[in-house]
C-alpha cells in the first residue's frame, strides 16, 4: 500500500494511515493547503500513497448515469443566469440551448493522505489527488452580437439588428487538470466521527484546451479568439474560482457541530489611485472602480469614480488571509456600465507570501490588459529562454518591437499600500476555541481579536427610487439625483443619476467598511444612513433618508427593503435596496453577544 521510493515527493510530508496517530509527533509548517488554512503535518514514519485505480473505477461506475445527470441538472440551474450576467458589452444576449456532459468520467491519480494534529480543537484528516478530465461535452450557445444599448438608436432597431446577426457557438472537447484536496473536518468523538466533508482544488486548475466553433459562415470566424478568451475568463471567475481553496464544496454529516475557520493573518489594502486608465468603450472615458479579493466569496470594491484618465480613491480594506503560502490578492480595474456587465480594464496578482510580515509596502503596479493575455504569455516565454536566444535575430527584433510599443502607449498603473500581519498561535487558538464553543465572548479578552471580530463589510445594492416630488415645470422633466451611504466616518456616493420627474433608476452597488474605530464611540448611533439628494447648480436638496440599524442587520444577515424616505421634501418617496452584512471572521451577531455578556 505504501510507496517508500526515494523519488516520492510526499515521502516527508504525510502521515501513514496505519501509523500510531495517538503518538507524539514533532510538527512543522508546510506549504500544503488544508481547508481554509495551511496544514501543519506531523512528522511521518512513511508516506501514505495509494493506488488510485479503485477510486477511478468507483467514480466511473457512479458517473453513468447518476453523477452525470446530477451535474447536468446543476449546470442547467446555474449556467444560463451566470452566462447572461457575465456577458461582455458586445453581446446583446447569450442563451444556452444544449448541454451534453459526455460519458468520460474524471481520472484520479497520485492519491495521498495525512492527518493534521496541530490544533487540538480542529483535528483534520485529508487526502489529495490529481484529477484529469477529458470531457466529450457538447455545449451550444445562441449569441446576439449587438451592444445592449446604442446611443441615439431606438431599442426596437437594436433588437431587430441583433436578431438578424445572431449566431450559434459550439464548445467541445474540454480538458481540465488539477489537484484536489478532500478534507474530513471537524472530527468528533462520536458517530459518524466525521462532521463534514469538504473538497476543493488546491490551486487554480488548468484548462488545457477546448474547441470553439462558430456556425454562421466564415465571416464570423474572426470572433473565435475573442469568444474563447471570454469563455476562459468566465470559467475561471464565475465557476472554477468558487472551488479553489480556501473556497470549497462542503457536505455536512452532523449539522450540530460548529465549523472552525481560523485565518493565518489579516491583510490591509489601501487603494490609493490609478493612472492612465484606458477606455472601456469607444464613446466615452471609463467610470472606474476597483474590485479586490483573496476569496471570490469575499470581494471588496471601491466607489465608482466619474469619467477620466486618472482616479483617486484612498479607500482601505481588511481581508482575512486563510492560506498565506498559496493565496494571492486579485486586483481588478473595471469600467462601470449602467446597462449590462461591467468591462474589465486590467488585473494584477500579488502573492501574499511575498509580503513581509508587519511591514507596509507602498507599490505602483502595472495592470495586465485582459485583451493581451496571449501576448503576455509570449513575452514570458521569451524571458524564460532569454539565455538561449541572446543571438537570435527574431528574439531581438521582438524585444525591440515590444519596447517601442511600451514607449508608444502609457501603461495603466494602480497605486496600492499593502500590510500583512500574521496571527499568533495564541490568537489562532482563541479563534478556534470561540468558534467550537460558539462563545464569541472569548475574543473580547484579547484586544486585537476584539477589534477584528467587530470589523466587517456592509454591501448595499441600490435599485430604484420613486414617488419623488416633481421638479418645477420650468426646470424640465428630468431630475439629477445622487445617493449617499454612510456609517460613522465612512461614506460612499453613487454617480450622478438622471431620472424622470417622479422616479430614478440607481442600479449601483456600494460598500462600507466597518472598522474598530467605528465601534469606539466616534458616532452617536449604530446605524447605516442612506440619503437621496437632488443635485442643483446652487444647492443640494434632501429628497429623504433611510436609516438601518447595524444590530438588526447583523442578526438578519441580509435585508431587502422597499423603504419610505423620511426627513426630506419627498415625504411619500420610496427606495428599493438590498443590504448585507459580512464579518471579516465569518462571525455574525457578535455585537449582540457582547451586549448580553455585559448585561449579565
Amino acid at each position: 500500500m505504501a510507496n517508500s521510493s526515494d523519488d516520492e515527493v510526499h515521502s516527508s510530508q504525510y502521515v501513514d494511515a496505519e501509523s500510531d496517530l495517538d503518538g507524539n509527533f514533532d510538527t512543522h509548517e508546510e506549504e500544503t493547503a488544508r481547508g481554509r488554512k495551511g496544514v501543519q503535518h506531523a512528522q511521518p514514519s512513511s508516506s501514505a500513497t495509494y493506488n488510485a485505480d479503485w477510486l477511478s473505477d468507483l467514480i466511473g461506475h457512479l458517473w453513468n448515469p447518476e453523477l452525470r445527470k446530477a451535474f447536468k441538472k446543476l449546470a442547467w440551474d446555474i449556467l444560463p443566469r451566470l452566462l447572461q450576467e457575465a456577458s461582455p458589452a458586445w453581446m446583446h444576449t447569450v442563451k444556452m440551448t444544449r448541454f451534453v456532459l459526455g460519458h468520460s468520467p474524471p481520472v484520479i491519480t497520485n492519491v495521498v493522505s495525512f492527518r493534521d494534529n496541530s490544533h487540538e480543537e480542529d483535528l483534520t484528516v485529508a487526502l489529495e489527488c490529481d484529477v484529469t478530465w477529458e470531457s466529450k461535452m457538447d455545449i451550444e450557445l445562441h449569441i446576439k452580437p449587438m451592444p445592449k444599448q446604442v446611443p441615439f438608436v431606438p431599442d426596437l432597431i437594436t433588437k431587430v439588428v441583433s436578431n438578424a446577426v445572431m449566431f450559434t457557438a459550439g464548445i467541445e472537447k474540454l480538458k481540465i487538470k488539477g489537484r484536489v484536496q478532500v478534507i474530513f473536518n471537524p472530527l468528533i468523538q462520536r458517530l459518524p466521527v466525521i462532521a463534514a466533508i469538504k473538497a476543493g482544488f488546491i490551486e487554480q486548475p488548468e484548462v488545457v484546451d477546448f474547441e470553439v466553433t462558430v456556425m454562421g459562415g466564415p465571416t464570423l470566424a474572426g470572433l473565435i479568439p475573442s469568444l474563447k478568451a471570454w469563455l476562459i475568463r468566465f470559467a475561471r471567475d464565475a465557476i472554477i474560482s468558487h472551488y479553489v481553496l480556501p473556497e470549497q464544496w462542503c457536505f455536512r454529516l452532523d449539522p450540530k457541530v460548529q465549523d472552525v475557520d481560523v485565518p493565518d493573518g489579516m491583510l490591509e489594502v489601501t487603494v490609493v489611485e490609478a493612472r492612465h486608465i484606458p477606455k472601456g468603450d469607444y464613446l466615452s472615458d471609463s467610470d472606474p472602480y476597483v474590485s479586490l479579493w483573496l476569496r471570490p466569496s469575499q470581494k471588496r470594491r471601491t466607489s465608482v469614480q466619474p469619467e477620466g484618465k486618472h482616479a483617486t480613491w484612498n479607500e482601505s480594506f481588511h481581508l482575512p488571509v486563510d492560506i498565506v503560502t498559496r493565496q494571492k490578492l486579485v486586483v481588478v480595474l473595471l469600467d462601470h456600465d449602467t446597462i449590462g456587465s461591467d468591462d474589465e480594464l486590467g488585473r494584477l496578482l500579488v502573492p501574499i507570501k511575498d509580503l513581509p510580515d508587519g511591514q507596509e509596502q507602498d507599490l505602483w503596479l502595472d495592470l495586465q490588459d485582459p485583451k493581451e493575455k496571449v501576448g503576455m504569455s509570449f513575452i514570458l516565454l521569451i524571458k524564460q529562454d532569454q539565455r538561449k536566444q541572446q543571438h537570435d535575430p527574431v528574439a531581438q527584433a521582438t524585444k525591440q518591437y515590444q519596447q517601442h510599443q511600451q514607449r508608444k502607449s502609457e501603461q495603466c498603473r494602480v497605486h496600492l499600500k499593502l500590510r500583512y500581519r500574521s496571527m499568533s498561535k495564541e490568537e489562532m487558538r482563541l479563534i478556534a476555541k470561540a468558534q467550537v464553543e460558539q462563545d464569541m465572548n472569548i475574543l473580547y479578552r484579547h484586544p486585537k481579536l476584539r477589534n477584528i471580530a467587530n470589523q466587517g463589510v456592509i454591501d448595499i445594492q441600490l435599485d430604484f427610487v420613486d414617488r419623488l416630488v416633481a421638479a418645477a415645470w420650468w426646470r424640465g422633466p428630468r431630475k439629477r439625483l445622487q445617493v449617499k451611504c454612510s456609517f460613522g466616518s465612512e461614506h460612499r456616493c453613487t454617480l450622478m443619476k438622471h431620472g424622470r420627474r417622479h422616479s430614478c433608476r440607481v442600479d449601483e452597488a456600494l460598500q462600507l467598511q466597518v472598522h474598530h474605530r467605528h465601534l469606539a464611540g466616534e458616532h452617536q448611533k449604530d446605524a447605516i444612513v442612506i440619503e437621496v439628494r437632488e443635485r442643483k447648480w446652487w444647492r443640494n436638496d434632501l429628497e429623504g433618508r433611510v436609516v438601518v440599524s447595524l444590530e438588526d442587520l447583523k442578526q438578519q444577515g441580509v435585508m431587502k427593503h422597499r423603504a419610505p424616505l423620511q426627513n426630506g421634501k419627498s415625504q411619500h418617496g420610496r427606495l428599493d435596496f438590498t443590504i448585507e452584512w459580512s464579518s471579516y471572521l465569518g462571525i455574525d451577531s457578535v455585537e449582540k453577544q457582547q451586549q448580553e455578556s455585559q448585561s449579565d
